[in-house]
Order: C-alpha cells, then structure tokens, then sequence
C-alpha cells in the first residue's frame, strides 16, 4: 500500500479553490498541465537518481583506480630500486652481456681447436723423431753389439 498519494491524480481537496469554489470551469487544461509538471518531477527525480547511482559508482571506479595506482608506483619504486643495487638487470644489458660471452665462448672454441691440432701436430712430431731416434741408437749399437759378441765368442771364460 502507498502512503504517498500520486501527484498525477486529482486529489479532492484540489477540486475546490481559495474562495471555496471549483476552478475547473476557469482552467481546463490546469490539471492537466499539473499532471505533465508532475511526470516531469518524477523523471527528472528519477534520472537525478540515475545521475546519484553513476556518480557513486564512479567514485568507487575512481577510488579503486588510486589505490591500484599506488600500490603500481610502489612496485615501480621497488624495482627501480632493485635495479639500483644490482640485484636485476635491465633486458638489453643482460642480452649484450650474453652476446659478448657467445662471442667469448666461440673465440674460445676456436683457440681449443687451433691448441689441439698443433697439439696432434707435435706428438706426431715427437713420435717420429723418437722413432728416427731409435732407429739411429739400433744403427750406432749393432755394430758395437756384434763387435762385442765377437769379441766375447772369442774369449772363453
């Protein structure tokens, strides 16, 4: 049940005017012009409502978007922060950092491979001088040994 009477409706007392007359003969179209007046009140009642219900929200948005605002720029400090002791690096220092030790490595690789043929070259070397070296002793020492055998045949004990 509504205890506020709409204003829409003609109310009894309004039938009557100040001089205990009724106006209705005077002013036809005065209800009705009451009656457009109220449904204007009640719209604009209604969207000023409307208006009240976005502004809140707003407000929430608003408040909502501060605060994540914060709470960015602290990250943003914190990192900055972090970066300043050396404890991140920034993405293209890391990625020339990385490219100057590829290079490193690949300069590396290279002088290991060079090192390890001129390695294989010297102990190819030193076997064949050992063996140049051998086969020279055997030349010096198989005279000496046959002479020495001869002698040795010749002197019994």
């Amino acid at each position: 049940m509504n205890t506020i009477p709409d204003p829409r409706a003609p109310s009894p007392a309004s039938a009557l005017s100040r001089s205990g007359s009724t106006d209705s003969g005077h002013h036809p179209d005065l209800n009705n012009e009451v009656a457009a007046l109220s449904t204007k009140l009640i719209n604009a009642i209604n969207y000023q409502t409307s208006l009240d219900d976005s502004l809140q929200a707003t407000r929430h948005e608003l408040e909502a978007a501060r605060e994540r605002l914060v709470q960015l720029e602290t990250a943003a400090k914190e990192h900055a922060k972090m970066i300043e002791k050396g404890l991140l690096v920034k993405r293209d220092d890391y990625d020339n950092m990385e490219s100057e030790l590829r290079k490193g490595l690949a300069e590396e690789r290279r002088q290991k491979g060079a090192v390890e043929r001129e390695k294989r070259r010297i102990e190819s070397e030193l076997e064949n001088l050992t063996t140049a070296l051998f086969e020279e002793a055997n030349t010096v020492c198989i005279p000496i040994h046959s002479s020495t055998s001869i002698e040795t045949a010749a002197d019994p004990p």
